[in-house]
């Protein structure tokens, strides 16, 4: 089963890898969007009412999604566009950590790029993918939108000891842990330049873990 979900993983990368231009653009293209299955399993989407509407992937891990209600009245090339980039980032959370949490993906077309709140809710707009998905799965598992965040920072620095320590791990015992009040970086996956290789994505994953139990949102 592992080595499924290397394979599966390395596909993810390799597509997204093909279409990276690096930029760090507000607009993502649809070659921002995997053209290999996220999800974990080999077990293929299904299409409702057999309009050839792309539905979320089987999904068997603790964190969880689903289209918003007004998923049937999206374009069926922005659901295809969400739900890909959907799967493969609910894949990467449930293969590198334990996060507890329904998200709810929405498309709103007057939403700039995209956004979320610690609700689960995902607004996706002018910008749809899986860099995107991930960054803002991190927000509804509380970056920047839980109420203890902010008194985790001081001088534009996170303070928390579980994500210094994670964060030094990385990069070595001089590695600062930077936030604002709705980012952390590095490995917050801000930027379209980030997010294209698996271990980016692992630490980022890892990073969020450990920025949520120094809110004492989880104990280890």
């Amino acid at each position: 089963m592992r080595g499924l979900r290397a394979a599966v993983a390395g596909l993810i990368l390799m597509a997204y890898a093909a279409g990276a231009g690096g930029g760090e653009t507000a607009s993502t293209s649809s070659a921002d969007v995997p053209q290999a299955r996220g999800n974990a399993t080999t077990q293929p989407a299904t299409a409702d009412d057999g309009a050839g509407l792309l539905d979320p992937a089987p999904q068997t891990g603790p964190l969880v999604y689903r289209l918003s209600d007004s998923a049937p009245e999206w374009d069926s090339a922005v659901r295809r566009r969400i739900v890909e980039a959907m799967d493969a980032a609910v894949a990467a959370y449930n293969r590198y950590g334990q996060f507890e949490k329904t998200v709810i993906a929405n498309y709103n077309p007057g939403t700039p790029t995209a956004d979320a709140n610690y609700d689960g809710w995902i607004n996706f707009g002018g910008q749809i993918g899986f860099r995107t998905a991930l960054h803002e799965i991190g927000h509804t598992l509380g970056v920047g939108t839980h109420r203890r965040w902010r008194s985790m920072i001081r001088d534009g620095k996170w303070i928390g000891e579980h994500a210094n320590r994670q964060l030094r791990e990385f990069d070595g015992p001089d590695a600062v842990l930077n936030a604002d009040r709705l980012h952390f970086w590095p490995y917050g996956l801000n930027y379209d330049r980030e997010g294209y290789d698996e271990e980016q994505v692992r630490r980022h994953i890892l990073m969020v873990h450990a920025l949520r139990r120094d809110m004492g949102l989880v104990s280890e």
